[in-house]
């Protein structure tokens, strides 16, 4: 009897050392051989844009900061696209390899209580060493916010525009854009051998109540490429340039060929879609 109560004890903790084994062991290889995900939401209002820039801040600078605090090494973390200074983002991705494990649901806790209040992770997962979050997005979405009643308290996320746009004309337009186009007359670039061919999927303007929102995707945006588009749009919706210039606009391939860039702050970056994710 005393035999068998002693090997019930011997196999209850052997089977305890092999569970805990199991555990440390996934948490090991986790740490060793995955990357974390994160999905951002932040108020660029403050901010001088995503990357991080020598006594300024930014998103990036700040996020990093409380990783590297979290994690007690050197972190650095890399964006599915850098947004200017004044640009929002509701889905911003970003993939970086963590020094130690942390479980994913304590992770975002800790740095949504460390972070400033106009940034928050919305979401953690893990994937694999292979991940980038730039070179493996399939699909970006932007949205653009224009109003034609002055608010004060929203003065920071639309532009404020007191003469109404010709929605026909700016839709017309807009269609021009669909398709795989070069649009080096939409780019703020130095860098001249960069590719300036984009995917554009989708790109349309729908009616608010008290404005205008322009939505567009693609499979990759050039710097400063959506608020140039929206710029020229709205040159064309006050009657300043003819819808059918469109093509010639981009047929030119000169940025001055296009209007001005639109302010910053109505700028959104709505998500960003990997393989394998519904667009």
């Amino acid at each position: 009897m005393v035999y068998l109560q002693n090997c019930s004890i011997l196999s209850f903790n052997c089977m305890l050392f092999v569970e805990v084994g199991i555990v440390l062991s996934s948490r090991l290889v986790r740490a060793v051989i995955m990357q974390i995900r994160l999905t951002l939401e932040y108020d660029g209002t403050d901010f001088k844009g995503w990357q991080i820039q020598p006594d300024q801040r930014t998103v990036q600078g700040e996020l990093q900061a409380r990783l590297e605090q979290l994690y007690g090494a050197s972190i650095s973390v890399t964006a599915s696209g850098r947004t200017d200074a004044g640009v929002h983002a509701l889905g911003q991705v970003v993939n970086f390899t963590p020094s130690r494990d942390i479980p994913l649901d304590r992770l975002q806790h800790a740095l949504n209580g460390m972070l400033p209040p106009d940034v928050a992770v919305k979401s953690a997962d893990y994937v694999g060493l292979d991940f980038h979050a730039r070179f493996d997005a399939q699909r970006r979405y932007y949205f653009y916010c224009i109003r034609y009643n002055k608010q004060p308290i929203g003065r920071h996320y639309a532009w404020y525009i007191r003469r109404k746009l010709d929605l026909n004309v700016i839709k017309r337009a807009s269609k021009v854009l669909i398709g795989r186009h070069d649009f080096t007359s939409f780019c703020v670039a130095a860098n001249e051998k960069e590719n300036r061919v984009c995917q554009v999927y989708t790109c349309d303007w729908q009616r608010q109540s008290d404005g205008l929102t322009f939505h567009i995707s693609g499979d990759r945006f050039l710097r400063a490429m959506v608020r140039s588009i929206v710029g020229t749009l709205v040159e064309m919706g006050r009657g300043a340039r003819p819808a059918e210039s469109m093509h010639d606009i981009l047929g030119a391939r000169n940025r001055q060929s296009a209007g001005e860039s639109a302010p910053a702050q109505g700028l959104f970056l709505e998500r960003v879609i990997y393989d394998g994710e519904l667009p």
